[in-house]
């Protein structure tokens, strides 16, 4: 660990990596697959499947609930490291240009997905929020009215995971305006116990699986680990070997399907041990998967697993929040439109890759021309340059 940020975190260069872009659209399409492959595989059987495709298929769609985990632990590292860099170059964190910046990047998106869902309920079948849930979800506290209600019958179920970011922006970077590395630290480890005490707590007790999930608390442990890799790479990609990366990647996916698959804590009747084992083997997968995909673009001779230089994941990861926040609703649309009366794996299939072009498309709009006159905006608020454009 650097004692000195500053010898390694240039104030004149731009805190940019697209790789991790790439990486954040994995992130949504393991949720995407979470929601649109069933994870029975009864389902699969009932077509003609055979039994080992489908028990592979049904564990894929289990295993796609941790892309949240990946999302959670990348921005609490860019937000660490950019803070990180803001305090070493200025002396401080300003914590009201911060809100701002996040205000702009989240609330015009969110907000007009919110005002859209709620009129939505009024002339679509099924689609329910109430006035109750509509104001937890206002109030960006949607992930509460989960652990405390449950899922509403509504597109903006998968919300509750903007509701955890905008709690950690809301207490983060004050509490770390004043920390040293050794305090940043510190305080991540404090998160990582009360992350295990949480789930100890609520799992012998019989919490059921929706309530356990959705807890800010319990999901520290992806936060946790991401600003102790912006403390402890400081600003530096790590060097690894192309082999290095491959095992990673491999260790990583391996670790969530663990926790899909074996700890199963997303399935009901749940027991401590497998919660209090699931959700660290999750969140090191998130971080293993980080350091395969986290590289120096910068040296010719490093360039990684993946052609970063292909501009569609890129591009796509830059508009991954618009697809998380549309894919629900690309997937009722996919519904309507593609006739499933031919129960065959290619007709469901064909539903899916629909539902995916639909979000694709509507994340495009809403990026193009909801969100990227908030992001210029957002510019004028920024202290260390980070992505171009927002």
């Amino acid at each position: 660990m650097s004692s000195n940020p500053l010898a390694v975190r240039s104030p004149n260069e731009r805190f940019y990596h697209p790789e991790l872009d790439v990486l954040r659209f994995f992130a949504f399409f393991l949720v995407f697959l979470h929601h649109s492959v069933p994870h029975d595989p009864a389902f699969y059987t009932a077509m003609g499947v055979a039994p080992a495709l489908a028990a592979a298929l049904a564990a894929l769609g289990a295993t796609g609930a941790f892309g949240v985990n990946l999302f959670f632990l990348l921005s609490s590292y860019l937000v660490t490291e950019l803070l990180i860099r803001e305090r070493a170059h200025f002396g401080r964190v300003d914590l009201k240009a911060f809100f701002i910046r996040r205000i702009l990047r989240i609330w015009p998106l969110y907000f007009a997905f919110l005002a859209f869902a709620w009129a939505m309920q009024w002339f679509v079948p099924g689609q329910h929020i109430g006035w109750r849930a509509g104001l937890a979800f206002t109030l960006l506290a949607g992930n509460w009215w989960i652990v405390f209600v449950g899922f509403p019958s509504s597109v903006i179920f998968p919300l509750w995971c903007v509701s955890i970011e905008e709690q950690f922006y809301l207490f983060w970077p004050a509490t770390m305006r004043k920390l040293s590395e050794r305090g940043l630290l510190a305080a991540a480890t404090l998160m990582l116990a009360a992350a295990t005490l949480t789930r100890w707590y609520l799992a012998s007790r019989h919490t059921w699986e929706s309530r356990i999930w959705a807890n800010s608390f319990v999901q520290l442990d992806s936060i946790a680990l991401g600003i102790i890799l912006a403390v402890l790479l400081a600003g530096r990609a790590p060097r690894l070997t192309a082999l290095h990366r491959t095992a990673l990647l491999a260790g990583g996916f391996t670790c969530l399907a663990l926790a899909g698959c074996y700890f199963r804590i997303k399935f009901d009747p749940l027991t401590p041990a497998r919660v209090l084992l699931g959700y660290p083997v999750a969140a090191v997968g998130a971080v293993a998967l980080f350091l395969a995909t986290f590289c120096e673009l910068r040296s010719p001779g490093k360039p990684g697993l993946i052609p970063w230089s292909f501009r569609a994941f890129v591009y796509l990861g830059r508009i991954s929040y618009g697809l998380y926040v549309f894919h629900v609703l690309a997937l009722m649309i996919s519904d309507y439109t593609v006739q499933r009366h031919e129960s065959s794996l290619s007709r469901f299939f064909l539903r899916d890759a629909v539902a995916l072009a639909i979000a694709v498309v509507l994340a495009s709009i809403s990026y193009r021309w909801l969100e990227t006159p908030f992001l210029t905006l957002k510019q004028r608020f920024t202290h260390v340059l980070s992505r171009p454009g927002g």
